[in-house]
């Protein structure tokens, strides 16, 4: 998605976008349609601009359980400061330099970058998932199996026939 300069002049107010999933930057997401829309707003400020407002977007993801895929909407909060400065210092992270010779701004990789990071880390389907069978691998939130499960199979049960002196 591009900025113009012209268009975070004007100082825009909860702006709505479209744009295609297509259009960002690989970041191995799977999205279960095509469409991100992004509802933004930017403020002048005395170093530039501030970008503000959300992102909503639907992906999908594999339960660690259960390996199934299931979607997930997203809206996630975007800021970002563009700023004219050459020098930013270490301590100025969420700043992006935008020199005044440049026309616009390209969100792509930031919003790639958003929806990224907001990936659940062990991402679950239901909190009820019951998971696969260990010993078939049947999905047992589809259908049970009649294998054998021990409750106290633990591999550091061979050590509790051993006797201490």
């Amino acid at each position: 998605m591009k900025l113009l300069r012209s268009e975070l002049a004007s100082e825009f107010n909860n702006k709505f976008f479209d744009m295609s999933a297509r259009e960002l930057p690989e970041r191995g997401l799977v999205f279960t349609d095509d469409h991100i829309s992004c509802k933004l707003s930017v403020t002048s400020v005395q170093f530039g601009f501030q970008i503000s407002g959300e992102i909503k977007a639907t992906t999908k993801y594999e339960c660690v359980r259960c390996l199934c895929a299931w979607p997930l909407n997203l809206t996630l909060p975007f800021k970002m400061w563009l700023t004219h400065r050459e020098k930013i210092s270490d301590k100025e992270q969420d700043l992006v330099y935008f020199p005044d010779t440049q026309d616009h701004i390209e969100l792509n990789e930031p919003i790639a970058d958003m929806i990224s990071l907001a990936e659940p880390m062990n991402p679950i389907c239901n909190e009820n998932c019951k998971g696969l069978c260990p010993q078939c691998g049947t999905n047992l939130n589809q259908t049970p199996c009649d294998c054998k499960t021990y409750e106290n199979d633990s591999p550091w049960d061979a050590l509790k026939i051993l006797k201490p002196e």
